[in-house]
């Protein structure tokens, strides 16, 4: 319905499009640790669009959450918001942690990690740390992918033998977005079970594969649970709000 039509000004439509659209980016962001969106963890406290300045708050569960992950969040915040379009001035805040001054000035000017805490970790271990919860959480996909699969009558020749392009479209997203993340072969005739690696998972080792999947998604939905009860007990019950399920 139009602008008109509602009544609505047409500068109060655009602001609400363009909030809409900083909330959705923000959706592609990943706790790296538990494999979810920052705004299914209810980590994403609010965001303010001003014609092309758009500014997000984010909080944690705990006030001593690692400052490494709370770098990465904070920064693949930042990176998302600049990605849109329209977006001239981008500002990510992180609120109640004993880090945010150094978290939050040093994304916000492009200093890197190890410099803002060079006693903790320098930048190749930061990197290194999101590349392995990024294979983790590719793995978990596979599971849940893999499980949904064999439900539907698929065996695991069959499984072996699948392709990217063969997966339903919403079921392959979110491990296809982690292939990509990781420089993984991500075209659709790509086989859709691979290793941490990259190298396709044969029929004979589907079985474990999958094991090996469940088990490693049981460790990071576990987490996740404690994480969201955490953030209720911290900032009341309304502060989490559920999400559709893992990206």
């Amino acid at each position: 319905m139009s602008a008109v039509a509602t009544g609505t000004p047409p500068a109060a439509e655009e602001a609400a499009v363009r909030s809409r659209q900083a909330t959705e980016a923000l959706a592609a962001v990943l706790d790296p640790e538990l494999d979810r969106p920052i705004t299914d963890l209810g980590f994403v406290h609010g965001v303010t669009v001003d014609g092309g300045r758009v500014s997000a708050r984010l909080r944690l569960p705990t006030y001593f959450c690692a400052p490494n992950f709370a770098w990465l969040m904070v920064d693949d915040a930042r990176r998302a918001l600049a990605g849109l379009a329209w977006a001239d001035s981008v500002e990510v805040v992180l609120e109640d942690h004993f880090a945010s001054d150094e978290i939050n000035a040093g994304v916000a000017c492009g200093t890197g990690f190890d410099e803002a805490f060079p006693a903790l970790a320098d930048a190749e271990r930061l990197d290194g740390l999101r590349e392995v919860f990024l294979r983790k959480g590719m793995i978990a996909s596979q599971g849940r992918i893999g499980r949904r699969l064999l439900a539907h009558g698929w065996t695991p020749q069959q499984l072996a033998d699948a392709k990217l392009g063969d997966l339903p479209e919403r079921v392959g997203l979110p491990l296809l977005r982690r292939r990509r993340a990781l420089g993984l072969p991500s075209s659709t005739g790509a086989p859709a079970f691979v290793d941490d690696s990259g190298r396709a998972v044969p029929a004979s080792g589907i079985e474990r594969h999958l094991t090996l999947a469940r088990t490693t998604e049981v460790g990071i939905d576990a987490n996740s649970e404690m994480c969201k009860g955490l953030l209720a007990v911290r900032y009341g019950e309304d502060a989490v709000l559920s999400g559709e399920g893992a990206a």
